[in-house]
């Protein structure tokens, strides 16, 4: 027992260091062990090399954390992510995602998700994205090795852009643009995982629906994870993830895509 709490003491140390020294959208912590779970405590801290959307061929080392806390019926997640790459003093990627999270067992196959979350993205503009909001899941699959469910909810929406990654002169406009509005969210996710040595292959996808300057608007996200293991607390992971927004706030392009490889030590 003792030993057991060192180990959660020395996670939360390890975790808090982690997150201060270095630092999108949420994928891997939908998936934990079943919700009546022995263990009251899981975390993951997570160092990456990536290269960005915009095709330069840069190294980027960042760190990400999830830490979820166990009850009975019930699992709350706090995930943290801040990834910044600078050459010469100027920075050349600069994003991060703080979200919490709660999943709620309603029965065998529906769950109800809140979750409030913060955001940014320099390299597309967006100065900070606010959300808070619910997800009616239900399950299909929900055991230790699969999972696939599919979800629709509802959330507030509150972004501020900028026009830094608008490329043509003639649309730039100074002026910051903030828009606040409900969205729709549908939400599917597929994974498969073996416990025993951490191997994980998780497919997960976004759609929310919204008005923008009386026009509907839609953005579609894509994640795709293969996670494969190294030792009993070490895995790698290859991560591709896709987004396709029909009317972004500030004339930028609608696609992007972002891959990034994580090593990621578990405890």
């Amino acid at each position: 027992m003792k030993k057991k709490s060192l180990q959660i003491i020395l996670g939360l140390c390890f975790f808090v260091f982690v997150t201060q020294k270095a630092g999108a959208q949420i994928l891997n912590t939908d998936k934990t062990k079943s919700l009546d779970s022995a263990d009251n405590v899981q975390s993951k801290i997570s160092v990456s090399i990536a290269t960005d959307q915009q095709k330069k061929f840069l190294l980027d080392f960042f760190y990400t954390g999830d830490f979820t806390f166990l009850k009975k019926n019930n699992a709350t997640t706090f995930y943290s992510k801040i990834d910044k790459v600078t050459n010469g003093g100027q920075s050349i990627q600069n994003l991060g995602t703080f979200q919490l999270k709660n999943n709620k067992v309603l029965n065998d196959k529906l769950h109800l998700e809140t979750f409030l979350q913060y955001q940014w993205d320099a390299s597309l503009g967006m100065e900070y994205r606010n959300l808070a909001g619910l997800n009616l899941i239900h399950y299909f699959k929900n055991t230790e090795w699969e999972d696939f469910f599919w979800g629709a909810g509802i959330f507030l929406e509150n972004e501020k852009w900028n026009w830094s990654a608008v490329n043509d002169e003639t649309q730039i406009n100074n002026q910051n643009s903030i828009v606040t509005h409900p969205k729709l969210n549908l939400t599917a996710k597929y994974s498969v995982v073996n416990p025993s040595n951490h191997f994980e292959f998780i497919f997960r996808i976004f759609n929310q629906t919204g008005s923008y300057h009386d026009k509907m608007s839609n953005r579609t996200s894509v994640f795709n994870q293969v996670q494969l293991p190294i030792s009993k607390k070490l895995s790698t992971s290859f991560n591709l993830d896709f987004l396709y927004d029909t009317a972004p706030i500030v004339p930028i392009d609608h696609f992007h895509y972002n891959y990034y490889q994580t090593l990621s030590y578990s405890f």
